[in-house]
């Protein structure tokens, strides 16, 4: 050996700012996680609740919100309120909308209720209710009333003027939200349906209140007014149309089986009226409806006219005639008079059979007797001649001789024609 010793060799390690492959997973799903939740945080939407009296179908997750027909949310959640009595629907709305979740907003439900005019309400039926948003004004709210239907017009909506019309009877199944229709056209909708008691009177009714949109009554050649006020506008339209005979009455749409509305017809042959005045409110004039309850009240009162009709005690009558006349027609007498009167006609059929053969001889002879007598007369008158005057009797003998030929003829005459009035005595003849 040489003395010489080998050098070792040292290693170096070097410190890196890469914490290894194995990190690169859970800092991936980390930048994903805080990704999709700034992602949230930009879209956040709302959450608002909105209290309904039945779920009518509602289903979490699967039914939605529409506003204008275009989605903006859907239920979350649905559960009963605390007070057992409605159903709260929580909703997740869009952010871009909750703008319009104001205190004057409606939610309501489209579906909730088949109405065959209305074909949405119908596919409901499959597909189960819609919420619908009908935005309006107010402060920021998030719990809401729902509705089961459309809401009436209100302020809110613009322009309205409000009606009276009383109808006679039941109003039917007519809603709160209902249409009002003039010529086909909707000019406004029912706000009110209630029920009414005049304790002085007496009376029962049911009054209908409606609220008319100016800007669908066709009014021209007037400016809208300045101060808002469009009563004394419509009035005065209204004022003349039920003047020519305008007036209101209940409607279904499809007939029979439809909805209930009210459309403004034109009566032919209405009584004269007028636009009266009722609490502040003006009235516009019913007519009876033509629908299914009308037809079957008239009925009523046709079936109750013939119940008063006394239809038992003539039955009764009736019976007793015939039971009179069953005794009658059973009892021996009248079978005997009636053998009877059989045995007399055929008694005057045989007399007549042996009669009639003798009735020519027997007119014939009648009628040489009236000869011989005139020409017993005509001789009597000439032999007499000129001193007929002087015999007192004679004249009138032979005028008594002459009349007599004369009912001789007439005898003959009328036998020849009535041969049977040997049998049954003269008759007198027709005119």
């Amino acid at each position: 050996m040489n003395g010489t010793r080998a050098r070792r060799s040292e290693a170096q390690v070097r410190r890196s700012a890469w914490p290894g492959w194995i990190w690169a997973v859970p800092i991936a799903a980390f930048a994903v996680t805080g990704w999709l939740g700034v992602r949230a945080f930009v879209r956040e939407g709302a959450t608002v609740t909105v209290s309904f009296d039945n779920a009518y179908g509602m289903k979490p997750d699967d039914t939605i919100v529409t506003l204008r027909g275009v989605k903006v949310g859907a239920v979350s959640q649905i559960a009963l309120a605390p007070d057992g009595q409605h159903v709260q629907a929580e909703l997740r709305i869009d952010r871009a909308e909750k703008k319009y979740l104001r205190s004057g907003t409606k939610f309501f439900l489209r579906g909730a209720h088949v109405d065959l005019s209305d074909p949405a309400s119908m596919k409901a039926m499959l597909s189960g209710p819609e919420i619908v948003v009908d935005p309006g004004s107010g402060e920021p709210a998030s719990h809401f009333d729902g509705l089961d239907r459309r809401p009436a017009l209100a302020p809110g909506h613009g322009p309205i003027v409000t009606y009276l019309v009383r109808f006679d009877g039941a109003v039917g199944e007519l809603k709160n939200g209902a249409k009002v229709q003039l010529r086909g056209f909707d000019v406004g909708t029912v706000t009110s349906v209630r029920l009414n008691y005049d304790a002085r009177t007496g009376a029962l009714s049911t009054p209908v209140q409606i609220a008319l949109n100016p800007s669908q009554l066709g009014i021209g050649g007037a400016p809208p007014p300045a101060n808002g006020d469009w009563r004394p506008l419509v009035d005065g339209m209204l004022g003349r149309l039920v003047s020519t005979g305008l007036r209101a009455r209940l409607s279904q749409d499809p007939p029979v089986i439809g909805a209930d509305k009210i459309n403004l017809d034109f009566v032919q042959g209405a009584p004269a009226a007028t636009l009266a005045s009722e609490d502040g409110l003006s009235v516009i004039p019913s007519a009876p409806a033509a629908n299914l309850d009308t037809t079957m009240a008239k009925a009523n009162e046709v079936i109750q006219k013939i119940d008063d009709l006394p239809i038992r005690q003539t039955g009764e009558q009736v019976r007793s005639i015939a039971a009179h006349i069953n005794a009658l027609s059973s009892s021996p007498q009248i079978r005997d008079s009636l053998t009877h009167i059989d045995h007399s006609v055929a008694q005057i059929d045989r007399t007549l059979q042996q009669v009639t053969p003798q009735i020519g001889p027997l007119v014939t002879q009648l009628r040489e007797t009236a000869s011989s007598a005139e020409r017993t007369v005509a001789a009597a008158n000439r032999t007499l001649g000129a001193d007929a005057s002087s015999q007192n009797d004679l004249p009138a003998t032979l005028q008594e001789l002459t009349d007599t030929a004369r009912s001789i003829r007439a005898l003959a005459d009328y036998l020849d024609r009535h041969p049977e009035a040997l049998v049954e005595g003269r008759q007198k003849e027709a005119q």
